[in-house]
Parts: C-alpha cells; structure tokens; sequence
C-alpha cells in the first residue's frame, strides 16, 4: 500500500502498534508505551479486551483500539487504516500477537501434542498468526513510517522452544518469524527502520503460558521483564541497531551487547559451496 495523504498531525510523538495487545506481554507493553510519551494504536481479536484497556491512556497521549484478527488480509488492513486516519504516520510496529501449544489444547503440558496429531488446518493456523500476519504486517505498515525513521519489534521465542518435542507447529511458526526479521532488516539497511527480535528467554507468566492450568507460576517469568528492551528499541537510542535479537532476561542497559545475538544464528550458515551476494 502506498501513502495517500500527507499526515495530519506534526510528528512530533511517537506512535506505536501493538499488536496481541489485551493480554500478557501486550498489555504489559501498551502502558508501558504510553507512559513513555507514545500514541497506541492497540490490537486485539478480543472485543472486550480492548475496551478494558481505556483505563491506562494518559492525557495527551492517544489510545485508540482495533478489533481485528491479523491472520486474515481484512483484519491488517483494517490496522492500516487505522494508523492513516487516527494519525497519519507511524514510528513503531510491536509485533507480539501469537498462539501457543495451548491453542491446540488447554492440557498440553500434561498430554504433549505428538506429532502424529499435527492436521494441515493447526499447521496452518499457526503459521498464518505466528509468521504469515508479522511479516505481512510490517510490509503494509511500512509506507507509514515517516521521515525515514521506524522500528519494527517482533517478539520471538527461545531456541529451546523452537526444538522442543511437542512444540512442532509452534516451533515452526517462530522460526519462519525468526527468519523473516533476518531477511527483512537486511532488506531495510540503510533505511532508517529497523527490524529486531526481543526474545523473553523463557515461559513468560500470560494466559497462552498458563492455559490449562498445570504450569507452577511461580517458575514463569513477568511480562515487565519485556519493558526495558523493547521501550530501547523503539527509542532514539537504538538508531542503526538492527538485525538483532534481543533475549530478555539478559538485559542489562549498561551492558545491552550480554543480551544481544544476531538474527538467525548467521554464524552457522557454513555452507562453502555458496556465499551472500553470489
């Protein structure tokens, strides 16, 4: 999609989407967000979630919601013209929606799904949320991010979950994520957007973690724990930081370089008999 309009409004606040946003990580990072001085455009495919979410906006600071279900081509550009007409441009696109083990059944820490259960309709379910809408995402929302400037933000998962046996579509579908952000924040060098991954580092304490009730929550990790990583990159601070992965439970704002790896395990890509740019 290409700009139809010039924006409205100055540019003079940042403005953010968040996406996944009534619950969990994305509830977590709409406040934060919006105490830092951002406008939030908050989506969710739970009508009553959003409503809920008014209670955190902050005067002077925008909060406008969209009910949409990302997985389909409607539901994103419904965020798009979402982002044209309530504000013209956009500085950061949070792409935190996704589904767990849990969207397969409630128990599944109990009964692992095996994967002799995995249907073409779960396989592509979760690929159509965890990788296909992301990427698509960004992609419609990127002629919006004014002045040669923006972030994109996708909250990926641990190696060990993208390994883990019972995890197979889950697994699946980050990965693709995973590498999707690689190659799109190599597309988008020099540009001015960048494209990172913040990892949580383990099981965060949400309702996609704790579904069906058999995890000990005292073992999970708080959603605040995303805070400190994802208001830096959305944040000047970041300016030609891309390409990264970002692991939560490292962060450290003196020492960001202990929670940062690239994109994609690069330093395995080996293979003699072909080389980038050949």
């Amino acid at each position: 999609m290409s700009k139809t309009k010039e924006p409205e409004r100055a540019q003079s606040a940042p403005v953010a989407v968040v996406t996944g946003a009534s619950g969990g990580i994305g509830l977590v990072l709409v406040r934060s967000l919006l105490l830092s001085g951002s406008h939030v455009l908050a989506t969710s495919r739970r009508v009553e979630s959003l409503s809920a979410l008014q209670q955190y906006a902050h005067p002077g600071r925008e909060l406008a919601c969209v009910a949409a279900d990302l997985a389909g081509a409607e539901g994103r550009a419904a965020v798009v013209e979402a982002v044209r007409t309530r504000f013209g441009y956009l500085t950061c696109l949070v792409n935190n929606a996704g589904i767990g083990m849990g969207s397969v059944r409630p128990d599944y820490h109990a009964r692992p799904v095996r994967a002799q259960e995995i249907t073409d309709e779960i396989f592509q379910h979760y690929f159509a949320v965890n990788a296909h809408a992301p990427a698509a995402l960004a992609l419609a929302l990127l002629p919006w991010f004014g002045q040669g400037w923006g972030r994109v933000i996708n909250i990926g998962t641990s190696l060990h979950a993208m390994l883990r046996p019972g995890f197979l579509p889950y697994g699946m579908s980050k990965a693709a994520l995973e590498s999707a952000s690689a190659i799109l924040s190599t597309e988008l060098a020099g540009s001015g957007v960048t494209v990172n991954i913040v990892n949580p580092g383990g099981p965060i304490d949400t309702p996609m973690t704790t579904r069906g009730g058999k995890v000990a929550r005292s073992g999970l990790i708080s959603p605040d724990i995303m805070i400190g990583p994802v208001l830096w990159l959305a944040s000047r601070a970041a300016d030609g930081f891309t390409g990264k992965r970002v692991t939560a439970t490292k962060w450290n704002p003196e020492r960001i370089e202990d929670a940062v790896a690239p994109i994609g395990w690069p330093q395995l890509a080996t293979d003699s008999t072909w080389k980038p740019g050949s």
